[in-house]
């Protein structure tokens, strides 16, 4: 990636999103591309799809999702995997259809079984029940990965997915650990 690529953070205003965009401006890139939730429904196909064609970025930080605690994933269980889905397959579809050369998918570590053992490990993943209080969320982020490898199988993209661990408080991007089976 060069300091003049054309980079689009989707979520920049998030707790990871906003880590990533300090982190690549701090590193001199200077063509980030962002827009907020009201510039930009990232759950419209068709608005996702202009905004690629219109920005062609050639990298993607796919940070942007719907997130709450334990409350609101409880009460609004539908709004979680809808929404999500929707964000993630049309910001990976636009990424492909479109030319992006590496897409970045920042998952979530709620995606491994309720009784995990500790510490997780990538093998872990689809071994038993994910928390209930949370599985439409988990749920939509195992499809962002399982989408990610299979454009990569199909396509030969180069779709990245990352498992950030639980944040609570300002994040550095350095805590993020690759997950091995979505490298191209």
């Amino acid at each position: 990636m060069q300091k003049t690529s054309k980079i689009y953070i989707a979520g920049h205003t998030g707790l990871v999103g906003s880590a990533l965009t300090r982190k690549l401006t701090a590193a001199g890139h200077t063509n980030l591309v962002y827009r907020s939730m009201q510039e930009l429904d990232l759950t419209r196909q068709a608005d996702v799809e202009a905004f690629f064609a219109a920005e062609k970025p050639e990298y993607v930080f796919l940070a942007a999702a719907k997130v709450g605690g334990i409350h609101a994933n409880n009460t609004y269980p539908a709004d979680f995997i809808y929404s999500n889905l929707g964000i993630q397959n049309n910001i990976i579809e636009a990424a492909y259809r479109n030319g992006v050369k590496r897409l970045l998918f920042l998952g979530s570590s709620c995606i491994y079984p309720r009784a995990c053992p500790q510490p997780m490990k990538e093998e872990h993943l689809l071994t038993g029940l994910l928390e209930p209080t949370n599985e439409p969320y988990a749920l939509a982020k195992i499809a962002g990965i399982k989408m990610c490898e299979s454009y990569n199988r199909q396509y030969g993209t180069q779709f990245i997915a990352v498992m950030p661990p639980i944040s609570t408080a300002p994040m550095t991007i350095s805590t993020c650990r690759p997950r091995m089976s979505c490298r191209p």
